[in-house]
């Protein structure tokens, strides 16, 4: 068809992907760009196969898969490997196709886990990206601005053409077992990205604006040729965004974002567990220009107990019992995390057996309610035996040895 019709529907795929992952990128920039600018990908493989992932992984191992990628074959950080920006164009599409729900789902119906599978691969990915230069300016709303384009001569850094979401921040955060339990606010310590207060964002000098690339010509890639095929690649001057900062500002170096030490108040649901993460909006990394916040990822991790055991929903904790209890049952009294609470035993309790109290566990932090408290009882044996009580073991053990004959001798006569 007409190569200016195939080029808008590229496009639109382009615009499409940057909206559902909340970037910047319009459809009239991303026309702009295909207006005069053709790219061609390699020939497609498995897209699983692209990024190294199983194809029973989730949306979290697939985004952290594609972060690792990104990150090491982006334009920024490889100026001079033309593969490694092909590359890039390929775990991107990838990474489009597989975390649409939809496409992945016909994917997998229609090709499983054939190797052959590069047909509808090749289809998402050639309606997927028309500007591979756009789609890396772009990145920058994934990973933020300062990880790519910031590095060099300050007169050669770039400037956002739009406002850019900010980065994403990890931590971590250690609880003891009964704070988990009973759930609470904590404060974490942070070194994070904020707005610069001299450049308000800008990265500019106050007084001064940014300028149109004078390699690119604003258009934030260069066109390489390659036989029949033309690509458009970044410009390596301004990576993509077409323009550049000629007065960065003092207080930022041209970052527009500063560090600085910040404290968050983390709320804890009450029976969280280790590996649990919690996401804070807006208290990530600062945007750039006026964009959003990036959030705040806290991982959990939780001591131990010396007597309490989490283990799904429930709490177990072991309950030490004498021979007299084990035996001759009665009331024993179990600590729980609501405190003391009385059980009725049994004779005969057999070590080993448990009891389980309905809802004396910890709160569900995915349902409501709250889980089971778990008995384990086991026998304390002594440590040591004085003669008299050596003494009565063995009449014991001579009254039950004499019980047993009796037994049997009456299921005898009871035969015949």
């Amino acid at each position: 068809r007409d190569p200016y019709w195939l080029k808008m529907r590229v496009a639109r795929g382009t615009a499409s992907f940057l909206g559902r992952h909340g970037l910047s990128g319009s459809l009239a920039h991303v026309r702009a760009a295909a207006g005069h600018r053709f790219f061609s990908a390699r020939p497609a493989r498995d897209p699983y196969e692209v990024l190294g992932v199983s194809r029973q992984a989730n949306d979290a191992e697939i985004k952290g898969r594609f972060r690792e990628l990104a990150k090491k074959h982006h334009p920024d950080l490889n100026p001079n490997d033309k593969e490694a920006q092909l590359r890039m164009s390929e775990v991107t599409s990838a990474y489009d196709l597989l975390t649409d729900p939809h496409k992945r789902r016909k994917y997998d119906d229609q090709y499983g886990g054939a190797a052959s599978a590069g047909d509808a691969y090749s289809q998402s990915s050639s309606s997927a990206w028309a500007d591979p230069s756009q789609m890396y300016s772009e990145f920058r709303d994934v990973f933020g601005k300062g990880s790519f384009g910031r590095m060099g001569n300050p007169s050669m850094r770039t400037a956002a053409t739009q406002n850019t979401r900010g980065e994403d921040v990890s931590a971590s955060l250690e609880l003891e077992f009964m704070d988990a339990m009973n759930g609470g606010s904590h404060d974490l310590q942070l070194s994070i990205r904020d707005t610069c207060g001299t450049c308000r964002g800008s990265g500019s000098r106050p007084g001064t604006a940014t300028s149109t690339c004078p390699q690119c010509r604003g258009t934030g890639a260069m066109k390489v040729d390659r036989g029949i095929t033309t690509y458009g690649l970044p410009c390596n001057r301004c990576h993509g965004s077409g323009q550049v900062l000629d007065h960065p500002c003092g207080g930022c170096k041209g970052e527009g974002v500063v560090s600085r030490n910040k404290t968050v108040s983390v709320r804890v649901p009450a029976g969280i567990k280790t590996g649990m993460e919690l996401q804070l909006q807006g208290q990530g990394h600062a945007g750039i220009r006026g964009g959003r916040a990036g959030h705040l990822f806290v991982t959990v991790k939780v001591h131990g107990h010396d007597d309490f055991r989490h283990i799904d929903d429930d709490v177990h904790r072991d309950v030490w019992l004498s021979l007299k209890q084990i035996l001759m049952g009665g009331q024993v009294t179990i600590d729980t995390l609501h405190g003391p609470t009385s059980i009725s035993l049994p004779p005969s309790t057999e070590p080993g057996s448990t009891r389980v109290l309905q809802g004396k566990g910890p709160p569900r932090v995915s349902r409501s309610g709250n889980g089971n408290f778990v008995a384990h009882f086991l026998l304390r044996p002594p440590r040591s035996l004085t003669p008299r009580q050596i003494q009565l073991i063995e009449e014991f053990d001579e009254i039950e040895r004499q019980q047993e004959q009796s037994g049997r001798g009456r299921r005898a006569d009871q035969s015949m």
